[in-house]
Formats: structure tokens, C-alpha cells, sequence
């Protein structure tokens, strides 16, 4: 075949071997069945609900003076020109309290919420989505029971 010019033929490329799983995950992963993914878009609707009630109320109790500042409670009075008005009954640690554990809480409900929907449309990061949602509810119930201590 050399003498006449022509190459020889050149060898068939093999093809490579399938790429191994994660270090971490067992090689037969399965992904969650429609129920599960159904699921995950009523888990997203609610916590998008959680985190706007969360940011509403945070900021709700931000806006409000404490019931034992007068001057505040003076301003305030001025401002609206209503003498009835709201205040929050408990201390400015309460409050502060209440406000730091309580932003975050509305702020990690919204980043389940979009996590929701991509394990809806995916079926992965399940166990990120158990995560936030969890820290996002200790989080609001210990704003919410530190406040209204």
C-alpha cells in the first residue's frame, strides 16, 4: 500500500468511557417522581407567600415607634395627625432582635422559593431546598416569638 501512494487507514477513535458520578453521590441516583415536583410548586407558592408577609411585617415593625418613647410616639402623632396610633409594646432589644432574625428569614423564604421551582423543573438540589426552607421557618418563628414575648 505504500508504494502506491495511498496512507494507510488511520485507526478508528474508541469511544471514551462514560464520566463517573460526583464523589458523593451513588452512581444509581434516581430523580424525584412528578408527585415530588408537584409538590415542590405548591412548596415555591408558599413560601413566596411566607417571604412577602415576612418583608411586609419587618418592615411594618421597623416604621412602628415603641409604645414607651414618647418623643417617638409625639412625632409620629404629628406626623399622621390621628391620636390613636400603633406602637410596638415590646423593647428596643425585642425589636432589634425581632427585625435581625426576622429580614432574614424573609429573604431565605424567597431564595427557597425560586430553589422550589428549579427542583420542580429539574428534580435536583432537594436537600438545598429542605435546608433553606427549615433555617427560613426557625428563623421567622424565633423572630416572631422573641417579639411578642
Amino acid at each position: 500500500m505504500e508504494a502506491a501512494g495511498t496512507p494507510p487507514p488511520e485507526p478508528t477513535p474508541q469511544a471514551a468511557p462514560p464520566t463517573p458520578p460526583p464523589p458523593g453521590m451513588p452512581p444509581d441516583t434516581e430523580k424525584p417522581s412528578g408527585g415530588w415536583r408537584a409538590l415542590g410548586v405548591v412548596l415555591a407558592l408558599a413560601l413566596a407567600f411566607a417571604c412577602a408577609v415576612m418583608i411586609v411585617a419587618m418592615v411594618d415593625i421597623g416604621d412602628t415607634p415603641r409604645c414607651d418613647d414618647d418623643a417617638a410616639l409625639a412625632e409620629e402623632r404629628e406626623e399622621t395627625g390621628d391620636l390613636v396610633i400603633e406602637c410596638f409594646e415590646g423593647s428596643q432589644a425585642q425589636k432589634v432582635i425581632s427585625l435581625v432574625l426576622g429580614w432574614p428569614s424573609g429573604v431565605l423564604a424567597g431564595v427557597a422559593a425560586l430553589v422550589a421551582l428549579f427542583f420542580a423543573a429539574t428534580g435536583r438540589h432537594g436537600q438545598l431546598l429542605l435546608r433553606l426552607t427549615g433555617t427560613a421557618i426557625v428563623l421567622g418563628g424565633l423572630s416572631i416569638l422573641i417579639g411578642s414575648i
